[in-house]
């Protein structure tokens, strides 16, 4: 019985945090891709094959995780429509759109629109692709690190080490492409190496951005993160 209800909480806190994470990566493409087409814009089959990848691996790793040995006396929501859920999500987004128009914003002061926007040309990489899809995969990855559960329901993000070494493999890939460490990587993938500016502000946004929506959703997760259980009479 206790093995039942062990794994039954681990399903459903896996469910709910699936959700939060979809909704967010849904939200945050949506955006960058608007972003893109509005310059005429759009990411390589390479960049787009990359991000499937590292995503897909994310998401395989966060679905196999396992409870923990001792029975937790939490309970998890039982569905979506929570105050938690939709605080965290709404909030983390803006967060994040905020973070991904500012460097939209720094990237047009760097190198203006064009005065004429072709939708059906060729793709060449270019310093707006750089930027939004750096921006893009790595705030995706935030929101895989962000809304893991972990504790008290199944193994932390350090005891998954799959998912924790994916993710620590795709933050220092990102690292890698925004500082230019190694520019072949950079033309490989059709990305431009960022100028020395931009590479800083690039960096910081997406550092505070990390840390401001970690605190969101902890704040709230120790507010109104666990299911009140209703008294039997």
């Amino acid at each position: 019985v206790v093995s039942t209800r062990e794994y039954g909480d681990v399903h459903l806190v896996t469910t709910l945090q699936m959700f939060k994470i979809l909704a967010l990566n849904a939200l945050i493409i949506a955006y960058c891709q608007s972003a893109l087409y509005l310059d005429g814009v759009k990411f390589s089959d390479g960049q787009a094959t990359l991000q499937g990848l590292l995503l897909a691996g994310c998401f395989l790793f966060i679905s196999r995780s396992k409870p923990l040995d001792k029975l937790s006396k939490a309970r998890p929501h039982a569905n979506i429509f929570n105050s938690y859920t939709i605080l965290t999500v709404v909030l983390q987004f803006c967060v994040h759109l905020y973070t991904i128009v500012r460097l939209v914003d720094k990237c047009h002061e760097t190198q203006p629109r064009k005065p004429s926007i072709d939708l059906e040309a060729e793709f060449s990489p270019s310093l707006l692709n750089s930027i939004v899809y750096i921006v893009s995969v790595t705030l995706q990855l935030n929101t895989f690190v962000i809304n893991y559960r972990g504790h008290p329901y199944m193994e932390s993000l350090r005891e998954n080490k799959p998912l924790c070494y994916s993710s620590v493999f795709t933050a220092s890939f990102m690292l890698i492409l925004t500082f230019g460490i190694a520019p072949d990587i950079n033309t490989e993938f059709s990305l431009l190496v960022l100028p020395t500016n931009i590479q800083n502000e690039v960096f910081i946004a997406l550092l505070l951005d990390t840390v401001l929506t970690l605190f969101i959703d902890r704040v709230l997760l120790f507010i109104c993160g666990d299911a009140k259980l209703k008294p039997l009479y």
